[in-house]
């Protein structure tokens, strides 16, 4: 059992190359920070607010309050420098044109390559990737080190281009390690684990982001699921999802096609996504102090805007065009022509899925629950999950309401609370525990 073990993770071993990582924040130069710098009018560049040690910034001896004026004689621009720097291989070498305390200089280091989520003294993680129609993604599959046969769970995060490339031990679920305690919890309970990566974030080729369709994203997903089930430590009867916000909405879908035990979904929709659309328009003005009569006044330009462009399949420019009262709130709504920093085609989609096929059809045990102060989801929508798996297979699905849980598992109390301090609250891992228990419940023995 050991050797087919350790056969099986090497055959995962990656030949998606590592990408290399800066390891410093940075900001746009400013006109006041040139003055205060005593800078030539004029220049332009972006100074360092902080360095992470270890990495190439550190190594190259880059100081917060260093203004970077060219990077590898490109001139240094905060906006596109990650997507820049995600097409320079690991090891070769950066060179720094620096002004620091009013003094030019240079300084070099070999680009650092990001580092690795290390496991502990009870689980390994191994880096590999799968194919897909969206080209190779990243995975980062965590083991139980004692041999055996253990459940397996795929991780499905939410619709942001979020790397989920961070060691789970020690992780904080901040905007820099979201679900990570979460994580690190089903890492730490003799699960297989497997996070996978987007196109375009992290080491996973394609992209850009927002270019990516919902029918396109869905095969990262299948492939994932297929290489974890493939693994000689998965107990092939014991197979679960755990769906994060939009996760919740591919989880289904691939339990129709794979024998998945069982979905844990967390902030999720249910209804059709024009339903939950305006809902959401309608409510997170409400929750943010809006007058109810301004609510309902929102909630009736924002059904005629979304209507045109999401059910008609309208172009923005097309209902500017015919409705030119709206043109104020279709550029609020679509920016650039995207919404929430994706093409129309990807929403579009959504829109078309019956989701109530899937759920009544995956023959899964099911647990949706939604935080009691998460503004972006609705009770509704998770009864009504639970209601549609009830009425195909009777006691399989479970609705929770989690207490002191927002979106993002902070625990703030209220949903105010979470949207005035949103993504800087404390993670709340009760919901860890939730599924573990959910599971012992529901496993196959």
């Amino acid at each position: 059992m050991v050797l087919a073990t350790t056969l099986s993770l090497l055959a995962l071993q990656a030949d998606l190359p590592r990408r290399g990582a800066l390891g410093a924040q940075f900001a746009q130069l400013s006109d006041e920070a040139i003055t205060a710098a005593n800078l030539e009018p004029g220049t332009s560049g972006i100074v360092v607010t902080g360095v992470v040690p270890g990495l190439t910034a550190e190594k190259a001896g880059l100081k917060p309050s260093d203004v970077i004026t060219k990077i590898n004689d490109r001139p240094a621009k905060a906006q596109g420098l990650g997507e820049w720097v995600r097409t320079i291989p690991a090891g070769s070498e950066m060179t720094f044109t620096v002004i620091r305390d009013r003094k030019p200089m240079t300084l070099k280091h070999r680009l650092v390559e990001r580092p690795r989520d290390p496991g502990n003294a009870n689980y390994t993680v191994t880096y590999s990737s799968v194919d897909t129609t969206c080209g190779r993604m990243r995975t980062i599959i965590t083991t139980p080190k004692k041999p055996g046969k253990y459940p397996a769970i795929l991780f499905i995060q939410g619709f942001s281009p979020v790397s989920y490339d961070f060691t789970l031990e020690g992780s904080k679920g901040d905007v820099t390690s979201l679900d990570g305690p979460i994580l690190y919890h089903f890492a730490s309970s003799n699960f297989v684990l497997m996070r996978v990566e987007k196109p375009g974030v992290g080491d996973s080729e394609g992209g850009p982001f927002a270019n990516l369709d919902f029918k396109s994203e869905i095969d990262i997903y299948r492939q994932a699921m297929k290489q974890m089930i493939d693994m000689t430590l998965v107990d092939k009867r014991n197979v679960f999802i755990f769906g994060h916000s939009m996760g919740g909405s591919f989880g289904p879908m691939i339990a129709n096609e794979f024998p998945v035990r069982g979905l844990a979904v967390y902030g999720t929709a249910g209804r059709t996504w024009f339903e939950y659309l305006m809902d959401t328009i309608r409510y997170q003005g409400l929750v943010a102090g809006q007058s109810f009569e301004g609510a309902d006044e929102e909630a009736r330009i924002g059904a005629k805007v979304m209507s045109q462009v999401m059910l008609l399949k309208k172009s923005p420019e097309e209902v500017k065009k015919s409705s030119p009262e709206l043109a104020q709130f279709v550029d609020a709504y679509f920016p650039g022509g995207l919404f929430n920093g994706k093409t129309l085609e990807f929403w579009r989609q959504l829109n078309e899925i019956n989701f109530a096929t899937y759920w009544a059809k995956c023959g899964s045990h099911v647990l949706a629950v939604r935080g009691a102060s998460d503004f972006v989801t609705y009770d509704a929508d998770h009864k009504l999950i639970a209601d549609i798996i009830n009425s195909v297979n009777p006691g399989y699905g479970k609705f929770e309401v989690l207490p002191n849980s927002d979106h993002l598992f902070h625990n703030f109390a209220t949903e105010k609370e979470s949207m005035a301090k949103f993504q800087f609250g404390q993670c709340n891992p009760a919901f860890g525990k939730l599924v573990t228990d959910w599971i012992e419940t529901v496993k196959v023995r």
